[in-house]
């Protein structure tokens, strides 16, 4: 039994440090993007991505013309 226990603490843990690795590469993406450093991407900032810039009002929650992160985050993960 505590081999199983100690297998699954271990593969939720690579899998924890993946999850890590996967938001820091959307947040460097993010970042060459975001050509005035605001925080934010404008559809302008997107056209270095055609296929972002194509989709910027679909991954727009919250219409406010801008993508967070978390709304870029959503385009990156497909």
């Amino acid at each position: 039994m505590k081999y199983t226990t100690q297998l699954g603490l271990i593969s939720l843990l690579a899998v924890s440090c993946g999850s890590f690795a996967t938001t820091d590469n959307f947040a460097e993406q993010f970042k060459k993007l975001d050509r005035n450093q605001d925080g934010l991407l404008t559809r302008s900032e997107s056209a270095k991505d055609p296929a972002l810039w194509s989709r910027f009002k679909s991954y727009d929650s919250d219409k406010d013309n801008r993508l967070s992160l978390a709304e870029f985050s959503l385009y990156a993960s497909k």
